[in-house]
C-alpha cells in the first residue's frame, strides 16, 4: 500500500512539473473574482465577417462590445469539437498513436483521439474513433471530463474518456491519417511526458483527469 501510494505520489508531482513549466504567474497571490457578486463579463456580439470555411476549422472576426463599453474585433477559429481516449488494454498498459503532424514538422505520441461529426454523440465518437485509430472495441466506456483547447480563440472543446475491457476490432483509419499503435506501461507514459516526448496538450489534460479521477489506479 505504501508502494503505491509513493508511485501516485511521484505521478501527480510530474503532472503537476509539466504543466507549471511556464512562465512564472506575476500576481500569484491575486484573487480569483467569481461567484454572484462579480461583475458581469459578457461581451455583445455586434457583427460578424466570415473569413475562411475549410473542411476542418472556419475562421470570423466578430466585433463585440466589451462590459466596460469598449468595441474590439474577436478572431474566432470555430471547430465542431473532438474526443480523446485514455485506453487501458487487459495488462494495464496505455495505447499512444504515433503520427506525423505536418503543422509541427514531425511525429507526435498521442492518446488517440478524433473529431465528432455533426450531431455525434461524443461517447459514440470515442468508441469509434478507439476502434478506428487502434483497432480495439472498448467493452466499457466513462466520461472523465473535458476542457477547451484554446478559448482564447478557438471553440473547439475535447471531452475525454476513459476504455477499458478492450476488445479485438477492426481498424480503419481515415484517408490523411498514418498511424503506428504503441502500447506502454503508465509509469512510462509519465515518463515520457516527464522527459518532454509526450508534448500533446489533450493527452496530458486527459492523463490528468484520469489521474485525478482514479488515482492512477
Amino acid at each position: 500500500m505504501v508502494h503505491k501510494f509513493i508511485i501516485i505520489t511521484r505521478r501527480w508531482k510530474v503532472l503537476a512539473r509539466i504543466m507549471s513549466q511556464s512562465p512564472s504567474d506575476p500576481w500569484p497571490s491575486a484573487p480569483l473574482s467569481g461567484g454572484s457578486e462579480a461583475p458581469s463579463r459578457t461581451e455583445e456580439a455586434l457583427s460578424t465577417r466570415r473569413l475562411y470555411d475549410g473542411a476542418v476549422v472556419k475562421l470570423r472576426a466578430d466585433r463585440v462590445r466589451m462590459a466596460n463599453g469598449h468595441e474590439v474585433v474577436r478572431e474566432v477559429v470555430e471547430h465542431s469539437g473532438a474526443v480523446t481516449i485514455v485506453a487501458l488494454d487487459a495488462d494495464g498498459r496505455v495505447l499512444l498513436v504515433s503520427q506525423h503532424r505536418y503543422p509541427t514538422g514531425r511525429a507526435l505520441l498521442e492518446l488517440p483521439a478524433g473529431t465528432l461529426e455533426p450531431g455525434e454523440d461524443p461517447e459514440a465518437c470515442a468508441v469509434r474513433e478507439l476502434e478506428e485509430e487502434t483497432g480495439f472495441r472498448a467493452g466499457r466506456i466513462e466520461r472523465l471530463g473535458g476542457f477547451f483547447v484554446a478559448p482564447g480563440y478557438c471553440t473547439e472543446y475535447i471531452h475525454a474518456y476513459l476504455a477499458t475491457d478492450l476488445k479485438p476490432g477492426t481498424a480503419g483509419g481515415d484517408e490523411d491519417e498514418d498511424i503506428e499503435v504503441l502500447a506502454r506501461p503508465l509509469d512510462e507514459v509519465f515518463r515520457l511526458a516527464e522527459t518532454g516526448e509526450l508534448e500533446d496538450a489533450k493527452s496530458l489534460a486527459a492523463l490528468f483527469l484520469y489521474l485525478r479521477q482514479t488515482g492512477g489506479s
